[in-house]
């Protein structure tokens, strides 16, 4: 999809703003059964997002499976991307675990058009990106 330059810098602006617009219209995941599909997110998981920028700190008591990682990674990607100098540090259980977190950001960032992607990726490993203006996601485990 081509879009002229005006519309790209409304586009621009209104995903910064808007974290769930950025996910519903941008962001794809990988589905186990269906493959790459659109990040449609569900209501407790907006409300969540709320809860993130409204608190610094956020402590989240849940059930498994729910699509929390997946929402983080996005919501990571998002801040990453459309605020300068965040550093977002995340702690898991194991390395395999801080590696997978780091993937979905990484589906994320494949396939969200260039233009959006502002900030130059200027280290991408499997526990690290980092972006030109400042901005990094590092998932680190636990233990060794």
């Amino acid at each position: 999809m081509s879009i002229n330059k005006s519309r790209q810098v409304s586009e621009i602006v209104k995903c910064g703003k808007e974290p769930e617009y950025f996910f519903r219209k941008y962001c794809k995941i990988q589905h186990p059964v269906k493959g790459l599909i659109p990040f449609e997110t569900y209501d407790f998981q907006n409300q969540c997002v709320d809860t993130f920028i409204e608190n610094r700190f956020s402590i989240i008591l849940k059930s498994r499976q729910l699509g929390m990682s997946t929402l983080v990674a996005a919501f990571a990607t998002w801040m990453a991307l459309f605020q300068k100098d965040k550093n977002i540090l995340i702690i898991a259980t194991k390395l395999s675990v801080a590696q997978n977190f780091i993937k979905k950001v990484k589906t994320i960032l494949r396939n969200i058009p260039p233009w959006l992607v502002l900030p130059e990726v200027i280290a991408n490993n499997k526990q690290l990106v980092e972006f030109s203006h400042g901005s990094s996601i590092k998932a680190i485990p636990t233990s060794d």
